[in-house]
């Protein structure tokens, strides 16, 4: 292969963006492609590859603009070489620079250029994958579609609609997860620490913890011992910042022979308060009205009683 100085990009170039790039999983992505050969993989190696930065050796012309150098095979066919790091570039012969671009710039400039050029060629001494332009080509094509698709809205709110939803979040996300996620550890740590407890774990779950605005002192936990073998635990949400769907309290049950618990809710509505459930899969489900706050504990009972297939 030969050098061949050909094509002029429209941006000059920048000595800090002539390092180095890491593509440790688009190298990766070669590799497997070389020994499948199949469409999945050549999907996902353009698929990835399409946000990825590479290199390409180049000259400077007077007025400091670099120029990609070209490469050209044994049967003349012109090639515009992309490296995925610079070690994969040869030291010799040695190039005077080399451009550090995103590969959909790589892309344009075969797509444009005014050289008659027949592809690129992804580490051409050690990978040696070429694309060839009908796949360039392609590769434009599905660009130009993606950048006419209008881009979905940041949602913006409000500090109070953002407590609103992290609560939201905590009470039917968060929470529920940790009890299923970390079962008897969970329990004994609530039951030991209490408000302390879901206090650090509320914050935690908060995006923004700089608006996180709650105190130990809004929770209220109350473990309640039922039997040698049920453990039932009140936990008190915040009387502020509540709207409709927030949990005014949540009962947890734990049956310790079969480690298995359950994530009860007390939750708001418009046609007032609702006994919910969020099961282990995250689903969430209603059980009808809430009883009266007397006789929530009572209820609850009655249903891990009567269920022997709870989900741990």
């Amino acid at each position: 292969m030969s050098d061949n100085n050909t094509v002029t990009p429209e941006q000059p170039l920048d000595p800090n963006m002539t390092i180095d790039v890491v593509n440790d999983e688009l190298e990766a992505l070669l590799v497997n492609y070389a020994k499948e050969q199949n469409v999945d993989a050549l999907n996902a190696l353009v698929k990835h590859i399409h946000d990825c930065r590479i290199l390409v050796p180049a000259t400077v012309n007077e007025e400091k603009k670099p120029i990609p150098c070209f490469i050209r095979n044994q049967n003349g066919q012109l090639f515009l070489p992309i490296y995925t790091s610079k070690g994969q570039i040869p030291a010799q012969p040695k190039s005077p620079a080399i451009m550090n671009m995103p590969f959909m710039a790589a892309n344009k400039l075969v797509m444009k250029g005014e050289q008659q050029c027949d592809g690129i060629v992804i580490n051409p001494f050690t990978n040696n994958l070429i694309f060839k332009n009908e796949l360039i080509k392609r590769i434009d094509e599905v660009e130009e579609v993606q950048k006419k698709i209008p881009k979905p809205q940041m949602l913006k709110l409000s500090p109070k609609e953002y407590v609103l939803f992290e609560r939201n979040q905590f009470e039917y996300r968060f929470f529920p997860k940790k009890l299923f996620e970390l079962g008897e550890e969970f329990v004994n740590t609530l039951c030991a620490d209490k408000e302390g407890y879901i206090d650090t774990l509320y914050e935690e779950s908060y995006q923004q913890k700089r608006l996180y605005g709650f105190l130990e002192e809004d929770f209220s936990v109350m473990p309640m011992t039922i039997s040698d073998e049920l453990l039932m635990i009140r936990v008190d949400m915040p009387a502020r910042d509540m709207n409709v769907n927030s949990c005014e309290r949540v009962y947890i049950s734990w049956k310790k022979a079969d480690k298995a618990g359950r994530y009860f809710t007390v939750e708001r509505s418009q046609q007032g308060l609702q006994l919910g459930e969020v099961l282990a899969e995250g689903r969430h489900v209603l059980h009808g009205p809430a009883p009266v706050e007397g006789a929530e504990l009572q209820t609850l009972i009655d249903m891990v009683n009567e269920d022997n297939t709870l989900t741990s």
